[in-house]
């Protein structure tokens, strides 16, 4: 059975995007013209007064690892490339567990690529967690990883549709411990 998402706080959400709706008609042309600076200097940046926290109650040794990258990696000639736009793509791409290094590749263009195409380990480190994995520091890996591009604009879809999808699954996994590789 398919536990429900767990759910964000949204006290800041209504705020947010008074101040979101704003902030993109002056920064629209910006985006679209790819001058990130000066469309961010302004961005309604959310402040949090509080900071949620979760104590670790299971050895990572005995748990499971699920693992979330903020790279846009997809599979070459599989998923689709996450989309190029002015407010960034939503899409949650679920990557299968077994999934190798080298079937990966990104489609992120807000950060350098180099070092991901020439190792994909950067943004998502399989093969070490693999190998910690066999060597028993890690308990085991999640049956599927997560995808998402970086570049989103949209700070109130993040935490209430993509964290939330993100976090739902996991814990449909049954993860113990979660690895965010932002880029």
């Amino acid at each position: 059975m398919k536990k429900e998402n767990p759910e964000a706080d949204i006290r800041w959400v209504p705020d947010f995007q008074q101040k979101y709706a704003v902030w993109f008609r002056e920064a629209k042309a910006l985006l679209e013209a790819h001058q990130y600076p000066a469309a961010f200097k302004i961005y309604p940046f959310p402040a949090f007064e509080e900071t949620p926290w979760a104590p670790v109650r299971i050895p990572l040794a005995k748990g499971r690892l699920g693992i979330i990258s903020t790279a846009a990696l997809y599979r070459r000639n599989i998923d689709p490339p996450f989309s190029d736009t002015a407010e960034g793509d939503p899409r949650v791409l679920e990557l299968p567990g077994d999934v190798k290094a080298n079937e990966l590749t990104t489609s992120h263009t807000h950060i350098p690529q180099d070092a991901i195409l020439s190792d994909v380990n950067v943004a998502l480190p399989l093969d070490a967690l693999r190998a910690l994995v066999k060597d028993k520091h890690i308990g085991e890996l999640a049956p599927r990883f997560f995808s998402v591009i970086g570049y989103r604009t949209r700070a109130d879809e993040v935490a209430t549709q993509t964290a939330t999808k993100i976090a739902g699954a996991i814990k449909d996994d049954g993860v113990t411990h979660a690895l965010l590789v932002p880029v």
